[in-house]
């Protein structure tokens, strides 16, 4: 190893040098993302759902449909909560005079659908979109087609058939009734607190806008062929009638409670199928093992940087 080292022209020194430099920079941001997420899952304390504050909280509980209504993951067509869905097609190159093989992502989709937490007491809205999902129902299977044929896998197929097929099938899923814990943003969506009856009024007058024949059908009482300021005034008068029915209603509708995104950046929002103890072990694993693959090619670099520097003095 000593003498490959010494051996290396200038151009190949700095290249590996830069690789190893690199790969430092890459394992230390790993460890800190890691060890940064375990901190926060272990330092914020699990609110209830009846009573968590607005903000930045986590929550338990277990994952429902929204009104009975099923998400259909789009390659498996099973019944689920969250999907992550990928195809890939292999292709055959050489390089080097020898001939390898390579998958290509072909087709991705994250799934952005709610979906319901429940306590067993209280429930509120998830919106998975952005999250950091840790689900452990995995499917992979394989087909000759880019969209697959087969539908309704339950289980996955021996790396065997991908030597027959030209295509893999990879799905991700949060199926219903399974243990969720989240960690999010959450707040508190009320209706009238989103829209004042002016802002209703002012929707209602840019849809009636929308269709300039039928405006002047309902409001042009002289029929000259345009609305006038007195028409108009009329128009305003019965949008603002029609806004306070619409708002009148609004107001009977209850709040909705919602875990979602953090606006701020610095904070992860996860949802993970394996509970919290398990997921803190897994980002503490994860962060240890960054941390020894960063000591152990900084003493690497160090390693290539004295015996190059010592066979240039030699």
């Amino acid at each position: 190893m000593n003498i490959l080292a010494a051996e290396l022209s200038p151009e190949e020194y700095q290249f590996v040098f830069g690789a190893l430099l690199l790969a430092i920079l890459i394992s230390f941001y790993l460890f800190v993302r890691n060890w940064k997420r375990l901190r926060i899952i272990e330092d914020t304390p699990t609110a209830k759902l009846r009573s968590a504050h607005q903000g930045y909280i986590e929550l338990e509980g277990k994952g429902q449909f929204v009104d009975d209504q099923p998400i259909y993951a789009p390659l498996s067509n099973h019944p689920c909560l969250w999907y992550r869905s990928l195809i890939e097609q292999q292709e055959s190159f050489t390089e080097n005079g020898r001939t390898q093989t390579r998958w290509n992502v072909v087709y991705k989709n994250n799934s952005d659908h709610r979906f319901k937490l429940t306590d067993g007491v209280s429930s509120c809205y998830v919106d998975p979109d952005d999250a950091e999902v840790n689900g452990n129902e995995k499917l992979i299977w394989y087909g000759n087609t880019e969209w697959p044929t087969r539908t309704q896998i339950l289980e996955s197929q021996s790396i065997v058939n991908a030597m027959t097929n030209n295509y893999r099938y990879s799905e991700w899923l949060i199926l219903p009734g399974q243990p969720l814990y989240i960690l999010g943003q959450f707040s508190t969506w009320s209706a009238t607190a989103q829209q004042s009856a002016k802002d209703v009024m002012i929707n209602l007058i840019n849809e009636w806008k929308q269709d300039q024949q039928a405006l002047r059908n309902r409001f042009d009482t002289n029929k000259d062929g345009k609305i006038d300021q007195e028409e108009w005034e009329f128009a305003r008068q019965m949008a603002q009638s029609e806004a306070q029915k619409i708002h009148d209603q609004l107001v009977l509708e209850p709040d909705s409670n919602i875990i979602a995104k953090p606006r701020n950046a610095a904070q992860p929002f996860i949802i993970s199928v394996y509970p919290q103890a398990l997921l803190g072990q897994k980002y503490r694993r994860n962060a240890f093992m960054s941390l020894a693959t960063c000591i152990i090619l900084i003493c690497t670099i160090a390693w290539l940087v004295h015996v190059h520097g010592y066979s240039v003095n030699s």
